[in-house]
């Protein structure tokens, strides 16, 4: 029988989520890793296999914790209040001072230097935001709220387009200011 672990895998798993999402996964080192988490080289390798697979266990977690309540506000309310909802929190989010950017999109510009692995879960997870907004677009289009001419599956790229603009934005602190205005344009070619 093997020892006992005596770390928590889920507290290295956010511990090493808030270094990557922080730092990037190129500028973490497994060293780094090692190092903030408490974790030893060979306790890392034997959970995780690799940096890679530590890294793509932290945008599994960031996905089924941290973003959750982003895409239950489009699950629970599927319809144009729910989008509306969405969109205001992302805004709200990237606006923030201490706002360090999306773990998902702050890494979609790094396909070349993640793991395949890693790079699915990116593009699942941009999928799905994709696919609950496309849905909630076509309630809103039933209900009245958009016009019939919309195209909602078009619509839902824009929604998700002007996201990773408000990610970007909200990492940059001369544009950051100007996130609160673009809610109103947001919707309004939503509705218009």
């Amino acid at each position: 029988m093997g020892r006992p672990r005596k770390y928590s895998r889920a507290a290295v798993v956010e511990t090493a989520m808030g270094m990557f999402w922080r730092d990037g996964y190129k500028a973490t080192s497994v060293g780094d890793i090692v190092r903030e988490t408490g974790l030893n080289t060979a306790s890392m390798y034997k959970e995780f296999v690799d940096k890679d697979g530590l890294f793509l266990e932290t945008l599994k977690h960031y996905r089924g914790h941290v973003i959750k309540p982003r895409y239950e506000m489009l699950r629970d309310n599927p319809n144009i209040a729910g989008v509306e909802a969405f969109i205001g929190s992302v805004m709200t989010g990237a606006a923030r001072s201490e706002y360090k950017g999306c773990l998902m999109m702050n890494h979609l510009s790094q396909k070349h230097v993640i793991g395949p692995d890693a790079v699915q879960e990116i593009g699942a997870f941009c999928s799905e935001l994709e696919s609950l907004i496309e849905t909630a677009l076509i309630n809103a289009q039933r209900d009245g709220d958009i016009g019939p001419d919309k195209d909602p599956a078009v619509l839902a790229s824009f929604v998700v387009f002007c996201v990773h603009g408000a990610v970007l934005y909200g990492r940059h602190y001369e544009k950051k200011r100007m996130i609160p205005n673009l809610y109103d344009v947001v919707m309004g070619a939503l509705r218009g």
